[in-house]
């Protein structure tokens, strides 16, 4: 499998500026891309199999039906999948898919780890032989102009990850994805929708502490990268739901006053007791949410496909 790579041009030099930017900033924050690094990776993993952490198990059906719809059109088609991370959601969709349009598919993965990307190579050649493949090694937010193609396409951005960004965010990446899109190329668009408040902190607090260990490992990424000292005993894992911006936020709060060091560093990271570093947001929506992203975007939103109870949706958008 061929790999581009536009990750290299970041650099190590530009990921530290970038967290002792965020760490430095009122409130301290931490991006979320860096959860993921293996141990992190894995841990999501046990995440998305708990019983309170609904999303795939909602999306998975979403994905097969959608995909049955979706069959007469993919003949001749790439699909792109931004943040692709393990290959279990495209597989889902790509077996309804039938053999011989998939011996007409190039299948571009595009994700910020080479790893995952070789990964979920290794298994598509082996589970789909006849169908092309093309990793992008990108962070599609600062690399989406890079993603060029001329055939027809269809971008996959599922499993609700739009909703981790601000909506201010959320707006630029889709009307930048709206530009590198070609006529008639579509999207489909996973995004979790707004439920009964109970059951959204419950999947953000499970009741095995495994989403409160994933959040922590976010001091031990930075560590590697910082040549910080975080102890991530010292923190709680904080996760509600903020009615004002109708997202699930996910802090680590200080058990106690913290001078966090590095050589690195021109100055230490001091945080008071009950001080919190905001590591996640996770945005939850309604169809009047989605219709106005997609009309400011400039995409016509074509369907909205989504469940009995309607906790999470699949928005196919067209460029216009």
């Amino acid at each position: 499998m061929i790999i581009e790579d536009f990750m290299s041009e970041v650099g190590e030099t530009s990921i530290r500026e970038k967290l002792a930017a965020c760490l430095k900033s009122n409130p301290k924050t931490l991006p979320c891309m860096f959860f993921y690094d293996q141990d992190g990776s894995e841990l999501f993993e046990k995440i998305t199999k708990l019983e309170e952490y609904y999303p795939p198990k909602i999306e998975i059906p979403l994905l097969r039906s959608t995909a049955r719809k979706f069959n007469g059109e993919l003949k001749d088609c790439d699909i792109v999948e931004l943040g692709s991370g393990d290959c279990s959601k495209i597989s889902v969709f790509l077996d309804e898919v039938p053999e011989e349009s998939r011996q007409t598919i190039v299948y571009y993965p595009v994700d910020v780890s080479r790893e995952a990307i070789e990964k979920s190579g290794r298994i598509l050649r082996k589970k789909y032989p006849e169908m092309g493949l093309h990793g992008i090694n990108a962070d599609f937010l600062e690399h989406i102009e890079n993603i060029r193609g001329k055939r027809k396409r269809l971008f996959c951005f599922f499993g609700s990850t739009i909703g981790n960004l601000t909506e201010a965010k959320a707006m630029e990446f889709l009307k930048n994805l709206n530009s590198v899109m070609n006529k008639k190329d579509r999207l489909l668009l996973g995004m979790d929708m707004v439920k009964d408040i109970d059951v959204i902190e419950r999947a953000y607090n499970d009741s095995q502490g495994i989403t409160a260990r994933f959040n922590k490992n976010i001091l031990k990424v930075t560590n590697s990268h910082l040549g910080t000292d975080f102890n991530p005993d010292d923190f709680e894992h904080v996760a509600f739901f903020n009615k004002e911006y109708s997202r699930i936020e996910m802090h680590l709060r200080a058990k106690r006053d913290l001078e966090v060091t590095s050589a690195l560093l021109k100055e230490s990271v001091i945080l008071k007791k009950g001080e919190t570093i905001h590591t996640e947001n996770s945005h939850k929506y309604t169809p009047g949410h989605i219709r106005k992203m997609a009309d400011a975007a400039g995409l016509f939103l074509e369907n909205i496909y989504t469940d009995e109870k309607k906790w999470f949706s699949i928005a196919e958008m067209v460029k216009r």
